[in-house]
């Protein structure tokens, strides 16, 4: 069987169309799962973050040289 550009795109669009078989709903993570977990990761970060004592006198360097 040749292959054809057209033929080709045909297998595609079929491929995209067709459903998933044999996955079912509860296989994938709640919509929510992806929120919670970043705003953990978020709560974390800013706990370490808060448990350096860094002098308000401190300021940031504001002029970079490469």
């Amino acid at each position: 069987m040749a292959v054809t550009r057209r033929s080709l795109a045909k297998m595609i669009a079929a491929a995209a169309v067709a459903p998933r078989v044999g996955v079912s709903q509860t296989d994938q993570p709640a919509p929510n799962a992806d929120l919670e977990s970043a705003r953990g990761q978020m709560r974390t970060n800013f706990q370490q973050i808060a448990k350096v004592n860094l002098p308000m006198a401190t300021e940031p360097a504001f002029h970079f040289k490469a």
